[in-house]
């Protein structure tokens, strides 16, 4: 085995542990399910403070919480076993400032489709997201005074958020998917670990999709939608974590997508959510350049390679 991601079979990593997976799969799915249909049945407004405080403590969190029972069952080490480690710093900031160069090229799939422009209209934005019309005034007066273009604000606001409050909530799903899972998983090699965690990935988002979070108006092909753009990213998520041997990678570029991706629905403007979102139709044809990207970085650039099919060692044990 080498320090670069490369495993070198050992009788312990020939064959994934089904049993635990599974546990863990129950666990992770059972907690969220529960946590969103009892959401539902609340009659709790979707979209509003407390739905998003019950969503990112009981539904995001749940497959964090599923590996550390998983772990303890079993006797394993959480640390060790989930990538909860400082790992390579340098492949830990790219994946941090990775999202906002992943939204330029959304933004840019999208002034390539038909009826799709470009747009600085926040006020337009605001309106859609309910907004009332004192709210609406106040902030664009904030944005009218800002020293800088907005677009720069709400990039550092981004950053900031995706090393702080954000990567707190986005950990809750790292620890699970890009931590055990990819652990337990790393004997099937880069691909079929990659898109059996997006499969599970996109499925495990389903319950949230259809009460209205990011397609309220198409809940049900959004559940199709977002699976794949979940397919589509986790090579990405994965390829950066195995990088850094960390899964703060993944939670640093989780949660910096999740303040900057939705900069697409502010800039972009002519189509729906199911076209312009950062997990819709053009954010799903920037995850595949971006994937295509650590292709062409693994083959020609890195001096090791780790999507060679064989199994991956993610934190370079």
């Amino acid at each position: 085995m080498n320090s670069r991601g490369i495993a070198e079979p050992r009788p312990s990593d020939s064959a994934v542990n089904t049993r635990k997976v599974s546990a863990f799969l129950v666990l992770a799915f059972g907690i969220s399910w529960t946590a969103a249909a009892l959401l539902y049945i609340s009659g709790i407004e979707y979209g509003g403070i407390t739905s998003t405080v019950l969503v990112v403590v009981f539904f995001m969190w749940a497959p964090a919480i599923a590996a550390i029972g998983v772990q303890l069952r079993y006797d394993d080490p959480i640390r060790r076993d989930t990538g909860f480690v400082r790992g390579r710093l340098r492949w830990v900031a790219i994946a941090w400032l990775a999202p906002i160069v992943l939204l330029a090229v959304t933004i840019g799939i999208g002034l390539l489709l038909p009826s799709v422009e470009f747009t600085t209209d926040y006020g337009a934005f605001l309106v859609e997201q309910g907004l009332s019309e004192d709210q609406i005034a106040e902030s664009l007066a904030v944005l009218n005074e800002v020293p800088v273009p907005p677009i720069v604000l709400f990039v550092v606001q981004g950053l900031v958020a995706g090393l702080t409050i954000n990567a707190l909530a986005a950990l809750g799903e790292e620890l699970g998917w890009r931590g055990l899972l990819l652990t337990e998983l790393s004997p099937l090699g880069f691909w079929r670990v990659s898109g059996i965690t997006g499969v599970v990935w996109g499925i495990w988002h389903a319950p949230i999709i259809l009460q209205g979070h990011n397609f309220p108006d198409a809940p049900v092909v959004g559940v199709i939608t977002m699976s794949v753009w979940t397919v589509a990213a986790s090579p990405v998520f994965t390829y950066l974590t195995v990088r850094a041997q960390s899964v703060l990678a993944a939670t640093f570029f989780h949660g910096t997508f999740n303040a900057v991706g939705w900069f697409s629905l502010v800039y972009l403007t002519g189509a729906t959510n199911l076209v312009i979102a950062p997990v819709g139709i053009t954010g799903i044809g920037a995850a595949i350049l971006a994937t295509s990207a650590c292709i062409v970085h693994d083959r020609y650039l890195a001096d090791e390679p780790i999507i060679t099919g064989g199994p991956i060692s993610p934190w370079g044990r």
